[in-house]
């Protein structure tokens, strides 16, 4: 139980002794007496005007009533009239504190729908960063790709003229390159003997 419904019911509880208290001090206090009768006198003549007029009573002169009466009268309404505004102040005290809590939560859920719509944005956008630099990285790898097959062409080339002189200058016939021995001279073995083996292999002539 929340500390705001013990504190209605302290109040609501507290209300009638107080109320009791009020009674009492109408009827011994002069100002309150002379306060319960004018109130007294009030709500009699409005009382007796509504049951002629609304219920359909026969008209006559409203008398007022005696002190004694008055006073009892008066000092019920005024403590009757005490519990019903404490009813009242708490009625409306919770239904502020409702609309308060209620407010409190719709504040929450929209500041979570803020901060979700923030990082769903900030998602999108390092999703947005990473395909870039995907793209990137594939063109990347695609002209690599191009200039290796490119720059084996040209090695190739190179490895077989050069190739080609020794055998000459050797009294051999032109060596065939072979992919194998092109493998080894990227390495940085000895390609001698494998352009030896090359030689001595039937073999087509290079062009």
């Amino acid at each position: 139980m929340s500390s705001f419904k013990i504190a209605s019911l302290l109040f609501r509880t507290l209300s009638k002794p107080v109320a009791n208290a009020l009674k009492q001090q109408a009827k011994s206090h002069d100002v309150f007496r002379s306060m319960c009768i004018n109130v007294a006198q009030v709500a009699h003549r409005t009382e007796m005007n509504w049951r002629m007029n609304v219920l359909g009573y026969k008209k006559e002169k409203i008398r007022p009533l005696n002190d004694a009466k008055a006073i009892d009268a008066g000092a019920n309404f005024l403590g009757e009239a005490f519990i019903f505004s404490v009813a009242l102040s708490l009625l409306f005290a919770e239904q502020i504190r409702s609309r308060n809590q209620a407010q409190r939560q719709r504040n929450a859920v929209d500041d979570r729908l803020d901060e979700l719509e923030k990082c769903m944005s900030e998602t999108r956008e390092d999703l947005r960063l990473i395909q870039e630099e995907r793209d990137l990285l594939r063109t990347e790898v695609d002209n690599l790709v191009e200039e290796s097959a490119t720059l084996s062409g040209v090695l190739m080339q190179i490895l077989g003229k050069e190739l080609n002189r020794h055998s000459l200058e050797r009294g051999h016939l032109p060596t065939v390159i072979s992919q194998a021995l092109v493998d080894k001279f990227c390495s940085g073995d000895d390609v001698d003997s494998t352009a030896q083996e090359d030689a001595k292999s039937p073999r087509t002539s290079t062009t």
